[in-house]
């Protein structure tokens, strides 16, 4: 077993670092989905931009995800409505589903190889008392006009919402690929290079200063000191399966949507990637190696309270995981301008869709267009 995500798993050839001064028209520091995202269209919008990465492009948050691009926020739709009012909670799941398609139109139009999959995703009823639950959160869609439909899946049969337009992908050949497409159209990007600190218009590294008409922040859970006033940082447990049989992938219960999580306290997420599998639930924030040991022990025996086949014996991991979630108190992503810099943040697990669609809202409001109050700080 790799303790490595099975994203980051590839070969790759990292770029150089920055190694002089610079003057530019945007930075961008962070090359995760949002980050990526807001460099991405910053250079298409005519800004000279330039983009670092402490690391690696996507070798945080962006790597370490399930590669599921789906509508809606953190929360179900009948808690958004509660929490907004139902014209801003239809408003922020409308702009998810949006982004959602945009992100298929960046793919499909850039040509970028990333095994994208229209694979449609399912909402579990964990227990039976959740039945109610599914049936009252389809309702409310549906009185927005929003899709879905309960369906039977699983053994025993369980209620499902299924939303078949949702998609799945490989976040990482993603967001690289979006990388590359805005270097050829101008975009510098600097790998292994931190920002050792920043304000309003310069940003200095260990062997270069970035000065900047606009500098943009995307480093999300890495900057605790603005997530401690806007939300919750959890870890979460990540693992992907040695490839399954063709027979055990044929006999599993589950022959609608690509990916699947459930109701209920004992969350977990579940994708297929060709013959493998995806799991994912919460852990510790800081787990000791019995709190991982244990972890994956629990999220596989959730995952298999829901499909008969495959036996446990045949579930092997290959790649095993932590990452670091922000989850936002007032669940939907916001952009931010306190110290004059913009912070981008919030994205609550949903950051193929969230961090592509804040990135672009943000450089937006550059050419003149108002950010949306929804996600305004």
């Amino acid at each position: 077993m790799k303790n490595i995500s099975y994203w980051l798993d590839i070969p790759y050839t990292s770029r150089p670092s920055l190694k002089q001064d610079r003057e530019t028209d945007v930075v961008v520091i962070g090359a995760g989905i949002t980050g990526v995202s807001a460099a991405y269209h910053s250079v298409k919008a005519g800004f000279k931009t330039v983009l670092i990465e402490r690391d690696v492009i996507a070798s945080g948050s962006a790597g370490k995800n399930g590669g599921m691009v789906v509508e809606g926020l953190a929360i179900d739709f009948v808690e958004a409505e509660k929490q907004f009012g139902k014209e801003q909670a239809i408003e922020a799941w409308q702009r998810t589903i949006d982004a959602r398609e945009y992100v298929v139109s960046l793919i499909e139009s850039n040509n970028i190889a990333c095994d994208f999959s229209r694979s449609g995703s399912l909402y579990v009823a964990s227990e039976s008392q959740d039945i109610s639950t599914l049936q009252d959160e389809l309702q409310a869609r549906h009185h927005a006009n929003f899709i879905g439909e309960i369906i039977p899946q699983f053994e025993p049969k369980k209620d499902t919402l299924l939303v078949a337009n949702d998609c799945s992908l490989h976040p990482v050949k993603f967001v690289r690929g979006l990388a590359e497409i805005a270097e050829k159209a101008g975009l510098s990007v600097y790998e292994q290079t931190p920002a050792l600190s920043f304000d309003v218009h310069t940003v200095t590294t260990p062997h270069g200063i970035i000065h900047a008409k606009k500098v943009v922040v995307a480093i999300e859970s890495n900057k605790t000191d603005l997530t401690e006033n806007y939300g919750i940082i959890k870890r979460e447990l990540a693992l992907v399966t040695e490839p399954l049989s063709d027979e055990d992938i044929s006999a599993l219960s589950w022959d609608k949507g690509g990916m699947f999580w459930n109701t209920g306290n004992n969350y977990i997420a579940v994708r297929k990637i060709g013959n493998r599998l995806f799991l994912n639930g919460s852990i510790n924030l800081n787990p000791s190696e019995k709190d991982l040991l244990n972890a994956e022990e629990k999220i596989i025996e959730r995952f298999l309270a829901f499909v008969q086949n495959p036996s446990k014996e045949n579930l092997a991991v290959s790649h095993r995981w932590t990452g670091l979630l922000l989850y936002p108190t007032r669940n939907r992503p916001f952009i931010t301008q306190q110290n004059g810099y913009y912070e981008l943040f919030g994205n609550g697990g949903n950051g193929l869709t969230n961090g592509i669609m804040i990135g672009k809202l943000l450089v937006e409001s550059f050419l003149g267009e108002n950010i949306p109050d929804i996600y305004q700080d």
